[in-house]
C-alpha cells in the first residue's frame, strides 16, 4: 500500500483514478431499488403495513444526522497505520454487504423491527464508505483540475451503477412470474459481488497521503466556527441545498406528471436514456470546467436544468417526444450537477488547511451530506403536501385544477429554485487563481513546519 504526498498526489495516474472511482459502481446501484422496489416487496409480499414502512425509512434516514458527523470526525482524527480513509473501506464494505443481504433478501415472517434494522444497517454502511471516500478523493490531489477529473470518474461509475440498477430489473422482469423479491435478490447478488472487488482495487492500488503534519485541536464549537468562517464552503453548501430541493421537488412527482399530464407509457425507458446521456456527457463537463472554471460550468449546467424545467410547463398532452427530449437534455447536465460541487468542496477544505496544516475533509463532507439530506427531505415532502392541499389523486388525475398545480410544481417551482442555485454558483468566490494562492500558502507553511515533529 503506497503513500503519496506533495507532487506525487498531483500526478496520480488515470488507472488509479479508475480504480478509486470503481467503488461508486456498486454504491450507485443501491438507491434506485430502495426507492422503487422496497415498498412493493415489504408491503405486498412480506405483508408489512405501508405506514410502518414509511416511518421506518424516515427513522433510518434521521439516524444519518447522528452517524454522519461522528464518522466524518473519526475519519479525520483517527490515524491507523493502514490509512485513516482506507480503513473505512473494510468497515463500510462489511456493514454494507450485511445490510444489503438482509434488506434485499428477506425471509417470510419478518416483522417491522427486522425491516428497520436492515434499512439502518444499509444507511450506516453507505455513510461509513462514502464520507471517508469523499474525504480521500479531496486528498488524492492538490491540483484544481485533477480534483475535477477524480470527481468526474467517480460520478461516471455512480451513473453506470444507476444504469445497471435499471437493466437488471428489466432483464429479471422479462422472465414469467418474476416479482419484486426476485428483482431485489438479483440486485443483491451483483452488489455483494462487486463491492468487495471494487473496494479491494481502491484499498490496494490507490495511494493515500500521509496524515497531515498537525492535528488541529477539536471541539464542536471550534468546528462550527471554522466552517462558518469559510465563506466559499458556505456558498457551495447553500447552493447544493437549494439545487437539491429544486431537483428532488421535481423528481418526486415525475411519475405523476409523465402519466397524468403528458401521457408517457413507459417512464423507465426515458430514465434509462436520461442516465445514459448523463454518463456520455461527463467528459464534456470536465473539459468545460477546465476552460471556464468549475463554478461557471456548474452555473451553466444549472441554467440548462432550470430552462428544461420551465419548458416542461408547455409540454402538451401526448407530447411524449418533446418530454423525452427535454428529459434527455436535463440528463446531460446530471453528471455536472453531481460532480462539480464535490470538486469545489475539496477546494474549500484547503482554506482550513492553510490555517491549521490539518486536513479535516471528513468534517466538511459530513456537513455537506447532512445539508443534502435536508434538501432531499424538503424536496420530497413539499410537493406531496402541495398536491395534497389541492386534492390531487395519486392513483390517476384528470381534473384541470389539480393538473395545473401538478404542472406548476413540476416545472415552475423547480425552475426558480435551480435558477437561484445557478446565480449562487456564478458568484462563487473561490476561483482557480484564488485557489492557487491558497495552495502556495500551504506549501510555504508546510516547508517551514517540515522540520517539526509529526503529531500522532
Amino acid at each position: 500500500m503506497a503513500s503519496a504526498s506533495g507532487r506525487e498526489e498531483q500526478q496520480i495516474g488515470l488507472w488509479r483514478i479508475l480504480a478509486f472511482g470503481s467503488v461508486q459502481l456498486p454504491l450507485g446501484m443501491i438507491g434506485l431499488p430502495i426507492a422503487i422496489y422496497l415498498a412493493p416487496l415489504y408491503s405486498g409480499q412480506m405483508q408489512l403495513a405501508l405506514q410502518l414502512i414509511g416511518i421506518s425509512l424516515i427513522l433510518a434516514r434521521l439516524s444519518d444526522f447522528i452517524t454522519d458527523p461522528i464518522i466524518g470526525i473519526i475519519s479525520d482524527r483517527w490515524r491507523p497505520k493502514i490509512g485513516r480513509r482506507r480503513v473505512w473501506l473494510i468497515f463500510g464494505s462489511v456493514t454494507m454487504m450485511a445490510g444489503v443481504y438482509l434488506l434485499f433478501r428477506p425471509s417470510p415472517g419478518i416483522d417491522i423491527t427486522y425491516f428497520l434494522a436492515a434499512v439502518a444497517l444499509v444507511y450506516l454502511g453507505y455513510t461509513m464508505l462514502l464520507l471517508p471516500y469523499h474525504a480521500w478523493a479531496a486528498e488524492l490531489s492538490e491540483d484544481y483540475h485533477v480534483r475535477t477529473r477524480i470527481s468526474s470518474v467517480s460520478q461516471a461509475f455512480s451513473i453506470a451503477g444507476l444504469i445497471t440498477s435499471t437493466l437488471i430489473p428489466a432483464y429479471v422482469q422479462m422472465q414469467p412470474g418474476m416479482t419484486s423479491a426476485d428483482v431485489m435478490s438479483a440486485l443483491s447478488v451483483v452488489i455483494i459481488t462487486l463491492l468487495p472487488l471494487c473496494a479491494a482495487l481502491a484499498f490496494f492500488f490507490v495511494p493515500e497521503p500521509e496524515a497531515p503534519i498537525r492535528k488541529a485541536p477539536f471541539s464542536i464549537t471550534k468546528a462550527m466556527k471554522m466552517l462558518g468562517s469559510n465563506r466559499a464552503f458556505l456558498q457551495v453548501t447553500l447552493l447544493v441545498l437549494v439545487a437539491t430541493v429544486g431537483e428532488v421537488f421535481r423528481q418526486t412527482i415525475t411519475v405523476f406528471f409523465a402519466r397524468d399530464v403528458v401521457g408517457v407509457p413507459n417512464i423507465g425507458v426515458i430514465y434509462f436514456l436520461y442516465f445514459l446521456a448523463a454518463l456520455l456527457v461527463v467528459p464534456g463537463w470536465v473539459w468545460l470546467a477546465k476552460r471556464i472554471e468549475k463554478h461557471r460550468a456548474l452555473a451553466l449546467a444549472l441554467v440548462i436544468v432550470a430552462a428544461t424545467n420551465a419548458l416542461m410547463f408547455f409540454v402538451p398532452k401526448g407530447g411524449v417526444y418533446v418530454f423525452t427530449a427535454l428529459f434527455i437534455l436535463k440528463g446531460a447536465c446530471y453528471g455536472a450537477v453531481l460532480m462539480l460541487p464535490h470538486a469545489m468542496i475539496a477546494d474549500t477544505t484547503d482554506i482550513d488547511t492553510a490555517d491549521t496544516l490539518d486536513r479535516q475533509q471528513g468534517l466538511f463532507y459530513a456537513v455537506t451530506a447532512m445539508v443534502q439530506k435536508m434538501g432531499y427531505a424538503a424536496g420530497s415532502g413539499l410537493p406531496l403536501l402541495l398536491l395534497g392541499s389541492v386534492g390531487y389523486v395519486s392513483a390517476g388525475e384528470s381534473r384541470a385544477e389539480p393538473l395545473l398545480a401538478l404542472t406548476i410544481s413540476y416545472s415552475v417551482i423547480p425552475a426558480v429554485l435551480v435558477l437561484i442555485a445557478a446565480y449562487m454558483a456564478w458568484h462563487y468566490t473561490l476561483t482557480e487563481a484564488r485557489h492557487r494562492d491558497i495552495r502556495a500558502e500551504i506549501d510555504a507553511r508546510m516547508a517551514d513546519a517540515s522540520s517539526g515533529e509529526r503529531i500522532a
